[in-house]
């Protein structure tokens, strides 16, 4: 980045009269944004229309707003839309009632809670890849980033609710889920807007959402019943009650929390095993060096919680999946005061956009930084980069509660599908990143699967 004088005006592109970057975002956001961040550095002023958004990717930068000085930021209106699925539940939510909320739930995310459960992690994948033999012998595709999800689903129902659904409905899940993301991401786009206007899609958005609200008032309904403590987190949020009033959260709340995690969790995951997939297809060295691992540390068995350890460079590949494609590759706070970001006054109120996906793809601290590279995650690579310059899953106070479950599932997952199945991806497949709150394939990932 080019030196500027203190307290010069923030670069960025002119845009179109009007509409400013909008176009330009829609056609390609992440190849726009970095092209941005290239072009004018780590701090860019953006015109969505009448108002001005900053993207920062700068790794200081990133610290300074997500660690240093957190307290100045909020989610802010960029945001507002996304309320309207989450309501008040910890993602949407700030200051003291973040604070309440995490303090509440973070019990039910604990690493050593979370690994005693691999157990049933590996129960639902091989459960899954049962439905798939059928496929297999017709010898038609398998879909898997498709696959992934109700595996996810699985997965965050039993370890955090303490339930689970029928596959058929799992499907009925992610359909309805499809729309609400596709939705969430004009409103995010437009969030200068007023909410009062409606965007298209809005009829099929609110029933989109009532099918997984009903969902979710089935769980809540099922645990009033039988409300005894069982250790996980939906018993945590129905027994929670507030220091001051001392009344427990009322089904409101609690299905804004459910749905908060819900949403966000096993989305997210099916995401970034989407694109793991993917990018082992197109390296094969790589994953011959994963059916190594897998043979040696595993050799046939499902994986336990003391082999995880020993699987490195599984998890090195699921690091790198997650640099080249964060599943959030946005984040979104507003300033309440103005700030100092380098040399450039931020303004109070300002709306900002941070981007793991363009700071991911620095060369500044990436070499080579499109190459997909696991050994870039070896212990021996750690001190080569700033902390700042990797955060898929944010930094300091928020980062993502549910970090340690999701690599937990990817690392539980690739290896015992990896391990059972070679993979080849379908002829004249074309990847198209797709952004609907979450960035995934939008042609899914289509293989041919080969039974071990």
């Amino acid at each position: 980045m080019s030196a500027h004088p203190i307290g010069s005006e923030i670069p960025g592109p002119r845009g179109y009269p009007l509409v400013g970057v909008i176009p330009s975002l829609a056609r390609d956001p992440f190849g726009y944004l970095i092209g941005a961040a290239r072009d004018y550095g780590g701090l860019v002023r953006l015109r969505f229309g009448p108002a001005t958004v900053y993207l920062v990717s700068d790794p200081a930068h990133v610290r300074h707003i997500l660690v240093d000085n957190d307290a100045n930021y909020w989610k802010g209106p960029i945001l507002r839309g996304i309320k309207l699925i989450i309501g008040d539940g910890l993602f949407g939510s700030d200051g003291k009632t973040w604070q309440r909320q995490r303090r509440l739930m973070s019990p039910a995310f604990h690493r050593q809670r979370l690994t005693e459960m691999v157990g049933l992690m590996t129960d639902v994948v091989k459960t899954a890849t049962e439905r798939w033999n059928d496929r297999i012998a017709q010898k038609t595709p398998v879909d898997l980033l498709e696959e992934m999800v109700p595996i996810n689903i699985d997965i965050v129902l039993r370890t955090l609710f303490g339930t689970s659904i029928d596959y058929s409905y799992s499907a009925k899940l992610r359909a309805a889920s499809d729309v609400i993301f596709h939705h969430s991401e004009k409103l995010v786009f437009s969030f200068f807007l007023p909410m009062r206007i409606p965007r298209p899609g809005h009829r099929r958005f609110t029933t989109a959402l009532s099918v997984v609200d009903q969902s979710i008032e089935r769980i809540i309904a099922e645990r009033r019943n039988d409300p005894a403590d069982r250790g996980d987190l939906l018993s945590m949020l129905l027994l929670a009650y507030d220091e001051d009033t001392g009344r427990t959260m009322d089904d409101r709340q609690v299905r804004d929390e459910v749905m908060s995690i819900l949403m966000a969790g096993y989305e997210s995951t099916a995401a970034a095993l989407g694109w793991t997939w993917y990018l082992l297809s197109q390296h094969p060295d790589a994953d011959a060096q994963l059916r190594t691992e897998l043979d040696s540390v595993l050799g046939g068995r499902d994986p336990s919680l003391d082999d995880l350890p020993r699987l490195i460079y599984t998890r090195q590949i699921i690091s790198e999946s997650l640099r080249l494609y964060p599943p959030f590759p946005m984040f979104f706070r507003t300033s309440y005061e103005g700030d100092r970001l380098g040399p450039h006054h931020l303004p109070p109120g300002a709306a900002v956009i941070l981007s793991p996906y363009v700071t991911h793809r620095l060369a500044a601290h990436w070499p080579n930084p499109e190459d997909f590279d696991p050994t870039r995650f070896a212990a021996d690579h750690a001190a080569e980069r700033p902390n700042e310059a990797y955060y898929p899953f944010g930094l300091g106070q928020r980062l993502c509660i549910g970090a340690n479950l999701s690599l937990l599932e990817q690392q539980v997952i690739v290896a015992t599908v990896a391990q059972r199945f070679d993979r080849e991806l379908v002829s004249g497949y074309v990847l198209a990143p797709h952004y609907d709150i979450a960035l995934r394939p939008r042609n899914g990932v289509p293989m041919m699967l080969t039974p071990r």
